[in-house]
């Protein structure tokens, strides 16, 4: 990771956090009120580092992304200081607090609680704010005061794109989920999906094959994979021959927070979607036209099983997904309103 992004930054300094640190600091603040994730997340080593770079580099900006990262510049004065929160952080918190059994949901409800009161924090040390989708300003205005202005992701066009010699070669039972699997949205949405959709699926057309692609699988997604029907890939090298090779990607999340970089990545292979509302929401796609949308077992099977049977309408669905995020979602134009942004011009 650390040489790809050499090839972008003048300089770039990396510290490791280590499992013992990292999860030490988070039970530390368990009981205090500073968020237990934002300890996680805090490195002694790059803290010393940032203090100096800000002390001797003479910055005209500081950009920032995600919350947890604001501590580290939160007390910088002489440079443009812009927070780019992506999404709301304690919104998803709340999101886990309400599915998940007592007394964990209590543990997520405080967390929740701690991390929105440092958003708010936050907002008063920085001149300007960003999140990648409208709903997640709707939700981080009610107690931020800061000018929150939304820039949605992007996609690399011409990584992400369907190939002229694949066109076509996709198998029609595949369905592919990709994304880290040990983020606990998609270990949920996964298991979910193998539990409640998958069975409606097979019924009719017991030769689909679900593949969940992404690294770090935990043991929860791990047992789903049966070697045949359900493979479970772990890491790989290059997701794109798995979107070539499906008939349909789906984002069956139920907590969603932001903007679902995997279904812009789907639609960019121009593969047709089928995602919750949850997934699709902030996307500048239309459901129906852009991405086909389900929130329950029933709608979900049923709109992948449109698309498995129908050739005509996978290719529908793929031009238009596609077209969708040329228009939308293209990185030059997004990274031109982010130059922007943080010039303040």
């Amino acid at each position: 990771e650390g040489l790809g992004l050499k090839r972008h930054c003048q300089a770039l300094h990396v510290a490791r956090i280590s499992e013992v640190g990292g999860w030490g600091r988070f039970a530390l603040h368990g009981a205090s009120r500073y968020p237990s994730t934002f300890g996680y997340f805090w490195s002694p080593e790059l803290g010393r580092t940032v203090r100096a770079l800000l002390r001797d580099g003479g910055f005209e900006a500081v950009l920032v992304h995600s919350s947890s990262m604001g501590p580290y510049v939160a007390g910088h004065r002489g440079a443009r200081m812009i927070m780019d929160y992506g999404d709301a952080d304690s919104e998803k918190w709340f999101e886990y607090s309400r599915s998940a059994p007592f007394p964990l949901s209590l543990g997520f409800a405080l967390e929740g609680r701690k991390v929105r009161r440092y958003e708010r924090w936050l907002g008063s040390h920085f001149d300007i704010a960003s999140v990648n989708a409208p709903k997640e300003r709707e939700i981080l205005s009610r107690y931020v005061r800061t000018p929150i202005h939304v820039l949605p992701n992007g996609v690399d066009l011409e990584y992400f794109r369907p190939r002229p010699d694949q066109a076509g070669r996709y198998e029609d039972d595949r369905i592919v989920f990709t994304g880290n699997m040990s983020y606990r949205p998609n270990v949920e949405a996964v298991r979910h999906f193998v539990s409640d959709v998958l069975p409606r699926i097979w019924a009719e057309r017991p030769r689909v094959r679900f593949f969940i692609v992404g690294m770090d699988p935990v043991p929860a997604v791990s047992r789903l994979g049966d070697g045949d029907r359900v493979v479970v890939t772990g890491l790989v090298d290059d997701v794109r021959p798995y979107f070539e090779s499906a008939a349909v990607a789906v984002a069956p999340l139920r907590v969603a927070r932001g903007l679902q970089n995997k279904v812009l990545e789907a639609m960019a292979m121009g593969v047709p979607v089928v995602a919750t509302s949850a997934a699709a929401s902030g996307i500048n796609a239309l459901p129906g036209r852009d991405l086909l949308v389900g929130d329950t077992p029933e709608s979900l099977a049923e709109a992948v099983a449109s698309v498995l049977d129908d050739a005509d309408r996978r290719r529908r669905y793929s031009d238009t997904g596609r077209r969708c995020v040329e228009e939308n979602h293209d990185w030059e134009r997004v990274l031109a309103r982010l130059e922007a942004l943080v010039t303040g011009r």
